[in-house]
């Protein structure tokens, strides 16, 4: 007799998937409005505290160490998080338990090679990329030199917190506690007036101690599970070559991927001085958190997508990712529209030198909309394990998004870098779209999509182009905006919550009470 929590084949019920997607998003998402306002208050922060030009240098530091940091994961991260969601939904606990020590202790070794490697260019990158402050340069990349030691190993640890069985781990670590402790030491160090060179220490401490902390967490779940295994381990040599197998295609595609977010950063510092880097990285961190609504859903609907196709079950991945995909559209798209329509006054919250990024943002904002409706279609096919595919695929969109980043940054500033952000970013997804024909038998939720774009446009769209044609981007009007378009949401989307699938969150918070 199965459980009643179970099938009959030991997998969960449709029914118990669409809960927990319902119940990990919530979590996820409230995670994500906090690390979002957060940081936001950090760009804000970092650039009324200490002007365009530290900001310009400061974000170009972190730009080099998160495309550094995706090297040393070598894909890890995301092997991480498919290998134990299939082992542990199969109750392989054994194979797991080897899975992590194969994946973390190569991983840990790359790591001290690619540390070593940025401490000794150290000099030389910084007067290549800001020769008017090389020697704060090199202090800040040293500082990270040393941060990548533990982060490829501590980061690939958070994320295989998410499958474990709760989002919350992955929540109360990444999403609150480093983005507070970030804020929290730039606050200090701030008010007690200290020097530029500590600068960088307020977002790499608190990294590592997160690091640290999920280390901890995931190797004591997987050794206590490990001691209830009771299903035959499979060869070790076997477990090794499928994990990084998986992997390295997978290393490829984040490189890429994490290029596309950070490298235009890096570009409009080389092109156009570090001052406009850091305007540009105010006005794309913004579009950043806009997307952590996206990040939420993955965080949660990965495992469940890995699980749902070892077990065979591609119907019910196909519920997930039309689920996820709907909800991704209701709610990013208003913020994207309300970014767009309030570009300038957003871009002086952070300071008048800003402002110049407006126009860019607002780019950034419409052109993203496309992406956004095609929702985690790269993860999709990742959980199904094309990681080669995918890995294909970032590479052609790294390629565009360099290529008309030196083409369009010289002549038309910051737009060039929207417009080659966005056609970078799209261009990912639509590939991911057509390659996965006769791959992966997972239909598009293209209708329910449409309906839940035509609602987002119609609330927030159309008051939006009222605004810009017969007001003005101030904050009376933003007040008058948000409470016409949110009004005018909830009116279209009460009669049509079943084809939006809000139904699951109704039947999330029952079943809660």
């Amino acid at each position: 007799m199965t459980s009643p929590a179970t099938t009959s084949t030991g997998a969960p019920p449709a029914g118990a998937d669409r809960r927990a997607v319902a119940r990990g998003g919530a979590l996820t998402l409230a995670g994500s409005v906090y690390a979002a306002v957060a940081g936001f208050a950090l760009t804000v922060l970092v650039g009324r505290w200490f002007g365009a030009e530290l900001a310009g240098l400061y974000f170009m530091a972190v730009a080099v160490f998160m495309i550094l940091n995706v090297v040393a994961l070598a894909g890890g991260d995301s092997g991480l998080v498919r290998s134990l969601a299939a082992y542990r939904a199969t109750g392989a606990h054994e194979d797991a338990w080897w899975v992590s020590t194969a994946i973390l202790a190569p991983m840990l070794a790359w790591s001290m090679v690619v540390a070593g490697g940025l401490a000794l260019l150290a000099d030389p990158l910084a007067r290549a990329l800001v020769p008017e402050a090389a020697g704060l340069g090199r202090t800040f990349l040293l500082v990270l030199a040393l941060t990548l030691v533990f982060s490829a190993v501590g980061q690939a640890s958070v994320n295989g917190t998410r499958s474990l069985g709760s989002a919350r781990p992955f929540v109360l670590l990444y999403q609150v506690w480093l983005p507070t402790g970030r804020l929290a030491l730039l606050a200090l160090l701030w008010v007690v007036d200290g020097p530029t060179t500590w600068l960088l220490w307020t977002w790499t401490v608190p990294l590592v101690l997160m690091d640290l902390v999920a280390f901890g967490l995931v190797r004591r779940t997987l050794r206590h599970d490990r001691l209830a295994s009771g299903i035959a381990p499979r060869p070790r040599r076997q477990v090794l070559h499928d994990a990084w197998a998986f992997n390295l295609p997978r290393g490829l595609a984040s490189l890429c991927e994490i290029g596309i977010k950070w490298a235009d950063v890096l570009l409009v510092g080389l092109l156009l001085g570090p001052a406009a880097a850091g305007v540009w990285a105010a006005a794309s961190r913004f579009v950043t958190t806009g997307i952590m609504a996206m990040e939420a859903l993955r965080i949660v609907t990965a495992p469940m997508l890995a699980s749902a196709f070892a077990r065979g079950e591609e119907r019910e991945a196909a519920e997930v990712h039309a689920m996820s995909t709907t909800w991704l559209v209701l709610v990013s798209w208003p913020l994207f529209l309300t970014l767009a329509t309030f570009s300038p006054l957003v871009m002086a919250v952070v300071g008048p030198e800003f402002t110049t990024a407006a126009p860019a943002l607002s780019l950034l904002c419409v052109g993203l909309l496309g992406y956004l409706a095609l929702g985690n279609i790269n993860s999709l096919l990742l959980m199904a394990g094309l990681s080669r595919l995918t890995a294909a695929n970032s590479v052609v969109s790294l390629t565009l998004n360099v290529g008309l980043g030196l083409l369009l940054i010289p002549v038309w500033g910051l737009p060039g870098a929207a417009v080659a952000w966005v056609v970078a970013l799209t261009g990912d997804s639509v590939l991911c779209v057509l390659r996965r024909r006769g791959r992966v038998d997972v239909p598009l939720p293209w209708a329910d999509t449409a309906v839940a774009g035509g609602v987002a446009l119609a609330a927030f769209g159309i008051p939006g182009v009222l605004v810009w044609a017969l007001g003005a981007p101030t904050l009376p009007w933003l007040v008058g905006y948000l409470l016409v378009a949110t009004s005018l949401l909830v009116a279209l989307v009460l009669p049509l919550s079943q084809r939006l699938h809000l139904g699951d969150v109704r039947a999330m918070l029952a079943a809660r009470r």
